[in-house]
């Protein structure tokens, strides 16, 4: 049992927040959901096996213990508790003909572990199961464990990411456990930024929109991204989160060529920290990030800065647009 617990909240945000390196007993899962989760509960109607047909007719090498399982969240999604209730609920219980078998990989340590089915086990194991059916593969002998889950990831990405919709922020968490070179490399930026997504820098703060720092990545010089978020993170240093938009259009305005003829950082910095306290009646982050223009997201936002924030009569904001832009802007 992994926490102690009849609150299914407090179960519901451990499970969610099990660290990205952390190896998990199957069981110890299962053990902590039945705490909130079971036939005793008042939705016992879903944790059934539908028309009472469980895998207790499976022979011996079609199938594995649930007990004898493990996952290895480094490249797994997080566990969304609510998720698999309303799957149950909406199917009124677990059916085996339309589950499938899990995918197992058999590491030299004698461990097997879940690359795929991970909350069927769970489900399985709430309707009062004990085994699984079994797709296993079997790692070479001579690989270490980092080894063997770099070929689990890889695994996990193609068949999740590559066949049905994921967010993401989890593509790019499993590509970072396969150590995929690009995603690495956005890694290190994102934890010289000080910002976590998916719980891989988790002395972070929490970056609200991979998809825009990915499409700065390779665009804005690194250090210009560093020092954006650390300007942006000191003015709204309150918030919960960075948001993408947010960071990449504040990146995208020190980068451009007039900024630094008008503008100096530390100028920067003090203007959308006074912006963001705003005399006590404080403007959120979304107020620069909206209006904008979507076939140019990044240069409208960084119009909104140039604008709001440093409130420029200096050219600057004028050369990040088109005249039909800053029209379509100045309608909004």
């Amino acid at each position: 049992m992994l926490v102690k617990s009849s609150k299914q909240h407090i179960v519901a945000a451990h499970l969610a927040s099990l660290k990205i390196n952390k190896v998990v007993s199957i069981q110890d899962l299962i053990d902590t959901i039945l705490q909130v989760c079971n036939q005793n509960s008042a939705t016992s109607d879903c944790f059934k096996f539908i028309n009472n047909t469980d895998y207790k007719h499976l022979s011996e090498g079609q199938y594995v213990l649930l007990k004898d399982l493990y996952v290895d969240m480094s490249y797994q999604r997080r566990i969304r508790l609510a998720k698999i209730l309303n799957k149950l609920k909406k199917q009124k219980g677990f059916d085996i003909n339309v589950a499938g078998a899990i995918d197992v990989a058999l590491r030299p340590s004698g461990n097997k572990f879940v690359w795929d089915g991970l909350r069927r086990c769970l489900m399985v194991g709430m309707c009062g199961g004990d085994r699984i059916p079994v797709s296993l593969f079997t790692h070479e002998s001579h690989l270490y464990d980092d080894e063997c889950k770099k070929v689990e990831a890889k695994f996990f990405k193609i068949r999740s990411a590559d066949s049905e919709k994921m967010a993401l922020e989890e593509v790019f968490k499993s590509m970072v456990a396969y150590e995929d070179n690009v995603a690495l490399s956005q890694l290190k930026l994102l934890k010289d930024c000080g910002l976590d997504v998916e719980g891989l820098n988790p002395e972070g703060k929490q970056l609200g929109g991979l998809k825009a720092f990915q499409e700065i990545f390779a665009k804005i010089p690194h250090e210009i991204i560093v020092k954006a978020s650390q300007i942006y993170q000191n003015a709204w240093n309150s918030e919960a989160q960075v948001l993408g938009y947010g960071l990449a259009g504040l990146a995208t305005l020190m980068n451009d060529s007039s900024f630094e003829n008008h503008y100096d950082l530390d100028e920067m910095k003090i203007k959308l920290r006074e912006y963001a306290l705003n005399g006590g009646a404080p403007n959120k982050p979304n107020t620069i990030t909206n209006p904008r223009v979507n076939s140019a997201a990044f240069k409208s936002i960084a119009y909104n800065i140039a604008k709001k924030v440093l409130k420029d009569n200096n050219g600057l904001k004028t050369s990040l647009l088109s005249d039909e832009d800053i029209d379509l802007m100045e309608s909004f």
